[in-house]
């Protein structure tokens, strides 16, 4: 029942834009079919509905497990097609389950941070390691979004689509440790570089024409100059499941 009541509250959440105003920047990176992992940014409950009317196509999130313990999000993430998993020790039956949707050119979306952001809106909090297990396994690309703050009814957001991210170079197997950690940094210094464009963008109301740039930021500039890019790792050697 995973795709019907998917795309039923997907219209009933299409209702709630005017309440939730926002304003998609790169659009162009939006993959609307074949497989890949949407890795987004988690500040409130409701980003659950804002990113699935913003990001067009069917897709199969990944939840905690604890949503289990309650009967109203039991019934209605089970419906949505929610992939329950132990994020500290996932099974492999769960495992196999996200797999099997990216083999069969479907979509994942994942909130690398494990749990959602309750404190400052403007930082991301550390990324674990399933997002880099995923990517490396199904040979997926990451498309990293950011949502520029908590949405608040009636203030306007921003949506940030960075382009897609195929940066293992060994695919089909899980990663070792040492790789995993590597891919893990890189996609945390991409989705922090994402941040500091967001912020510059919004910031300095770049989509005016007189405010608009031909090149980095500053901001930008000045963020690169102190964060290297991380080390390449992702030759290490993998293993199988």
């Amino acid at each position: 029942m995973g795709r019907p009541f998917y795309n039923f509250s997907r219209v009933l959440f299409n209702f709630c834009r005017p309440i939730y105003p926002i304003k998609m920047l790169g659009k162009e990176n939006i993959v609307k079919k074949g497989k890949c992992i949407y890795a987004c940014n988690h500040l409130s409950s409701v980003d659950i509905g804002i990113y699935q009317v913003h990001l067009p196509g069917y897709k199969r999130y990944i939840g905690k497990k604890e949503y289990l313990n309650k009967k109203f999000s039991k019934f209605v993430l089970s419906h949505f097609g929610v992939i329950f998993i132990d994020r500290d020790k996932p099974d492999l039956s769960t495992l196999r389950e996200i797999f099997k949707v990216l083999d069969d050119d479907g979509q994942i979306l994942i909130y690398p941070e494990g749990t959602r952001n309750k404190g400052d809106d403007k930082k991301m909090l550390e990324i674990k390691g399933g997002l880099a297990i995923f990517a490396a396994k199904s040979g997926a690309p990451v498309i990293p979004v950011l949502m520029y703050r908590r949405p608040k009814v009636f203030h306007k957001n921003y949506i940030y689509v960075g382009e897609p991210l195929d940066i293992c170079k060994e695919k089909g197997r899980i990663p070792n440790a040492e790789t995993i950690a590597s891919l893990t940094a890189r996609y945390a210094y991409e989705m922090n570089k994402m941040r500091v464009i967001l912020n510059d963008y919004v910031e300095n109301k770049r989509w005016k024409k007189k405010n608009r740039l031909n090149g980095k930021s500053e901001a930008l500039l000045a963020w690169e100059a102190e964060h290297p890019v991380p080390i390449d790792c992702c030759r290490a050697g993998t293993s199988t499941v």
